[in-house]
């Protein structure tokens, strides 16, 4: 028995430990972004709860921190854009019908905007699947761009 738990033990030692980004350490995810070749600047928003900046496909994106008890302590992310281009509810349903993991809609302006929440209930999660998070992020942009385009270009189909 004594064996077993000095085998377990050395175990648990050897193996590294995973990387890790949790919504209560924004710093975290900075390094997470910045590992993955983003640029990420943490700041905070007008209530004071933390804010980070960067950019995908070229478009600038805010990660807001959620659910936040006093500045701290936040219990999820949300990645927001917003374009100038006009977004009318009907092109938003468009878009929200077919995809499933953002959200699509239209500012106070009727200018677009798009949304993904990541869900972390203040849990620490590993880099890997933060990245995996990231990526899709960043294709779920490119991909709203081209739908935004081409409404603006004419090439989508009228409701």
């Amino acid at each position: 028995m004594r064996t077993w738990l000095l085998t377990a033990l050395g175990l648990a030692i050897a193996v590294p430990a995973q990387a890790q980004v949790r919504s209560t350490e924004p710093q975290s995810i900075v390094k997470a972004l910045q590992d993955a070749g983003y640029k990420a600047e943490l700041t905070k928003d007008k209530d004071g709860d933390p804010l980070i900046r960067s950019a995908a496909q070229g478009y600038k994106f805010t990660i807001f921190f959620m659910n936040c008890e006093k500045n701290v302590k936040c219990g999820d992310i949300q990645f927001y854009a917003g374009w100038s281009d006009k977004l009318t509810p009907q092109r938003a349903n468009d878009w929200n019908s077919k995809h499933r993991f953002a959200r699509a809609y239209s500012d106070e302006q009727g200018e677009a905007a798009l949304e993904y929440d990541v869900n972390l209930e203040d849990q620490a999660i590993p880099v890997a699947l933060f990245r995996k998070d990231i990526d899709l992020w960043e294709s779920l942009v490119g991909s709203f761009v081209d739908f935004i385009t081409a409404a603006k270009d004419g090439a989508a189909k009228k409701p």
